[in-house]
């Protein structure tokens, strides 16, 4: 070792650490941080939420139309985008075979009353030989009674008696004979009444499938969908299911529907305003109120259903159309506090709160909405309870990062 290093080493070795300690920190001693914060209390503000949802349009009616028979399409009336009416012929398809049978049937219906017609005739007959009957068996009655009379003063004898006797008794079996014919005769009526009754009936069973060869609007609309040509043969019982013919769907009248997640769900209910946003017409606004609610929330989204019934008469919304549901809801008078005030701490919202000694309590806060700038508090954790909100409370506002438990604040 020469002697240069030696007295380098001898000459730390005697230094004070102190010395060395302030001669190797050649930066400027550090600033002390800024505590001072500005402070506030909880005030009542009254608040809105507004709730947007996405939405969809979709007519207030749409059917599809299938054939219920086996036929040829003998006839198509309308095409997309055409308006019908209720009950008005879309299609119609060649049967002739049931529009024979219902013929038939119509025949044996008009027999079925002519078979009434005779039966009360008859009956008609039946009655008045019941009539004529009565008249002979009252004539032999009387007449027996005159004879017996004059058989007791022996004025006639008594073979002109029993003679009397024998026609009464057979006038008497003549009416019985009427009776039992004009009882028939009714039950003969009620019997054809009834074949009447089975006739229509079948010959109604056969109209109404008949009449399927008319494939009808459900109710007015506009036919959306259309996928029939004339002599295309359609089978109802086709594996698959029927093909659909037609689509129509009620366009003067929509549903807007849209479905709101548990939270916003406890602020849904009839008649409840609504903006209707459609984004492809900006310079339009469209409003509405709530026609209906599903009521119970779906088990696999967690959803409520809510729809608007619009009256589109004048047509400037279209079903398939994509929209917004905004809903504005008043929520009245609430305790708030600045969000810059609120931090996170194991996962809670807190609040720095100052203490009667003027040090700072970190304090656990349940929030509710927010409203711009400010948030709702619902409840504060004070001595490990949960309490009401306090005006009278102090709370740290700004520079929330120089404030630390039990530390004293010092407020502008």
């Amino acid at each position: 070792m020469n002697h240069t290093i030696r007295c380098i080493i001898a000459a730390v070795a005697i230094v004070p650490l102190s010395a060395l300690v302030s001669g190797c920190n050649t930066t400027k001693p550090p600033v002390k941080a800024d505590t001072t914060v500005k402070t506030d209390t909880p005030k009542e503000k009254r608040l809105k939420r507004v709730i947007e949802q996405p939405a969809s349009i979709d007519p207030f009616q749409e059917t599809p139309l299938v054939a219920h028979i086996a036929g040829y399409v003998k006839k198509v009336n309308v095409d997309i985008g055409v308006e019908v009416k209720v009950d008005d012929v879309l299609a119609e398809l060649a049967v002739p075979e049931l529009v024979k049978e219902h013929a038939q049937k119509q025949a044996l219906v008009e027999q079925a009353k002519a078979e009434i017609d005779q039966a009360k005739a008859h009956a008609g007959e039946t009655e008045a030989a019941i009539g004529r009957a009565e008249a002979q068996r009252e004539r032999w009655e009387s007449e027996y009674v005159r004879v017996e009379k004059l058989f007791k003063e022996k004025i006639v004898e008594k073979q002109i008696v029993d003679e009397t006797l024998a026609q009464l008794k057979s006038a008497r079996a003549v009416k019985a004979e009427a009776v039992a014919r004009h009882t028939k005769s009714k039950a003969d009526i009620a019997a054809a009444v009834a074949r009447e009754k089975v006739a229509k009936a079948d010959e109604g069973r056969v109209k109404a499938m008949a009449d399927y060869r008319h494939i009808q609007a459900p109710f007015n609309g506009i036919v959306t969908r259309r996928n029939v040509h004339p002599g295309h043969y359609l089978q109802p019982n086709a594996s698959g299911g029927p093909a659909v013919l037609f689509i129509v769907a009620q366009s003067d009248k929509l549903r807007i529907v849209a479905d709101l997640p548990e939270g916003e769900a406890q602020y849904m209910a009839d008649n409840r305003d609504a903006v209707i946003d459609v984004p492809t017409l900006k310079d339009q606004t469209f409003t509405g109120k709530i026609a209906r609610t599903s009521k119970t929330l779906d088990t696999k989204t967690r959803t409520l259903r809510v729809e608007i019934d619009y009256d589109n008469k004048e047509g400037k919304l279209r079903p398939g159309m994509y929209a917004n549901l905004i809903f504005t809801i008043d929520l009245g008078d609430r305790w708030t506090l600045p969000a810059s005030a609120i931090f996170m701490h194991s996962d809670l919202p807190c609040c720095w709160r100052v203490d009667a000694e003027g040090k700072a309590v970190r304090t656990p806060l349940k929030l509710g909405v927010r409203d711009g700038q400010d948030v709702e508090v619902l409840k504060m954790q004070k001595a490990g309870a949960w309490e009401a909100v306090n005006r009278s409370d102090t709370i740290v506002v700004s520079n929330l990062g120089a404030v630390s438990e039990g530390k004293e604040v010092r407020r502008k």
